[in-house]
């Protein structure tokens, strides 16, 4: 078998550019073949992945955080190809959905003797996203982490984030369609969920399976900034849906339109509204323990 992995090198501190030694040597004892394609920055990983498929690797492996993870799954497309995941980034959301080793050794040992298993492929605006699409206040968070996860590691930089987004932030108006019902609302957030986690480990999907062919929607009216504040710790264990602001509910297509706002699209930011999202039951193989 031909394994590439596709390494960020920046992604953990820029620990993940060396692990490729012993990637190298642990595939090899194995009895593969390896091929290694280092990005050169945000975007690059999609062609290298592409690359990959096209020179004939049977599995291509992330090696990097979620955004990554996404641009290799866009990369990847519809070939086939099976996928592998070793965590190194701030979030590692998807992995945690699949519950992918979050250590390097554990991850790697996955990889080489995991299963495979079918996983759904949403779209949004005809980008591939394997995780969480999202609308709002959210997006607003990405962009103020970002700008800081440089110098904060993992999730603190998401917390330090939420509380920067919320200076000056209002909610948006919204329609939604999902096929069976129009929603229109004042909204602090709409999250489209194929996975549990985002934002390093909140739970904002739950109930989220990720080969049950429909999305799990999280939709949040407008609040105060104090009540957002106060809402934000209760998605790490799942306990936000108790509150009656929060609206859960389930689709296989949803399109949004709404007055301002930008697409997190698993954790980046792929530009403003509208918003159109459908499902691809099994579009992707993904290795999992």
């Amino acid at each position: 078998m031909r394994i590439g992995y596709v390494v960020n090198p920046v992604a953990g501190k820029k620990k993940a550019v060396g692990w490729v030694p012993q990637i190298r040597e642990t595939t090899e004892h194995r009895g593969h073949e390896v091929d290694v394609y280092i990005t050169a920055g945000p975007g690059d990983a999609v062609e290298k992945a592409a690359k990959a498929v096209r020179e004939g690797c049977d599995v291509v492996v992330a090696v990097g955080g979620d955004g990554t993870v996404n641009e290799v799954v866009n990369g990847i497309g519809m070939s086939g190809v099976v996928m592998g995941v070793i965590p190194a980034g701030s979030g590692n959301d998807f992995a945690r959905t699949l519950q992918i080793p979050l250590d390097f050794d554990g991850a790697l040992g996955c990889v080489l003797q995991g299963r495979t298993r079918p996983v759904d492929v949403g779209t949004v605006n005809g980008k591939c996203f394997v995780n969480v699409a999202s609308v709002g206040f959210d997006a607003q968070v990405v962009m103020e982490t970002n700008r800081i996860k440089d110098r904060i590691p993992g999730p603190l930089a998401y917390v330090l984030g939420v509380f920067k987004a919320l200076t000056g932030y209002e909610a948006f108006d919204m329609e939604m369609e999902t096929g069976h019902k129009t929603i229109r609302k004042r909204a602090v957030l709409v999250a489209v969920a194929n996975g549990i986690f985002y934002g390093g480990g909140m739970k904002i999907a739950p109930k989220a399976v990720v080969d049950d062919g429909l999305f799990d929607v999280c939709l949040v009216e407008d609040m105060r900034k104090m009540r957002i504040l106060r809402l934000f710790p209760l998605i790490y264990p799942g306990k936000h849906l108790l509150r009656p602001e929060v609206e859960y509910f389930r689709a296989a297509r949803i399109r949004i339109e709404c007055s301002k706002g930008y697409i997190n699209s698993d954790g980046e930011i792929i530009g403003p509204c509208p918003a159109d999202m459908e499902l691809r039951p099994g579009g992707l193989v993904v290795i999992v323990p």
